[in-house]
C-alpha cells in the first residue's frame, strides 16, 4: 500500500524547535481498486453561523477531492464536532440540509455528530472531518429497505 501524506503550505507550527507541518492536511492510502482519502479536520471562522461554516469546509473539501480524482460523492463518513454551546436539534437540522447541498441520495455518508467543549480556534463553531474513497470504477450502489436492515 502507497500512502501519500498531503502538507498544508499554509500551517505554522507552534513550536519554536519544528520548521515544517507537524501533521497533514490529508493522508491518501492506494489500494487494489480505490484510493482512500482521510481529511484531517477542517474550521472555517467565516460566516458566524454553523451552517455556513459547514458549507465552506464542504466547499473545500470537495474541491480537494476533485484535485485528487474524485468528487464529493466519494465521501463514505463525516463527522461533525460542533461546539456544545451551538449543539441543538435546530443546529442538526441546519447542518443537515446544508450537507444535502453536497450529497445527494443514495450517495449521503455515513456520518456522527458530536458536542465539543472548545475548538482550537475562539470563533469556529464546526469542525469537520471527512473520509473519501475514490473509486477506480463507478461505484455500485443499493438501497436497503427498513425490512433489509
Amino acid at each position: 500500500m502507497r500512502k501519500t501524506a498531503v502538507l498544508p503550505t499554509w500551517q505554522q507550527t507552534p513550536a519554536d524547535d519544528l520548521d515544517h507541518p507537524n501533521s497533514a492536511y490529508a493522508t491518501i492510502t492506494e489500494h487494489a481498486d480505490h484510493r482512500r482519502v482521510l481529511f484531517s479536520g477542517g474550521l472555517a471562522v467565516e460566516p458566524d453561523d454553523v451552517a455556513g461554516q459547514v458549507r465552506t469546509i464542504l466547499a473545500r473539501r470537495e474541491e480537494a477531492l476533485t484535485d485528487f480524482g474524485g468528487s464529493i460523492e466519494d465521501v463514505v463518513v463525516t463527522r461533525y464536532y460542533v461546539r456544545g454551546d451551538h449543539l441543538s436539534r435546530e443546529t442538526q437540522g441546519e447542518i443537515h440540509a446544508t450537507r444535502d447541498a453536497f450529497f445527494e441520495r443514495p450517495h449521503y455518508p455515513a456520518s456522527t455528530m458530536v458536542g465539543v467543549s472548545n475548538l482550537l480556534h475562539e470563533d469556529a463553531l464546526v469542525e469537520v472531518e471527512l473520509e473519501a474513497e475514490i473509486p477506480d470504477e463507478e461505484w455500485d450502489v443499493s438501497v436497503l429497505t427498513e425490512e433489509d436492515v
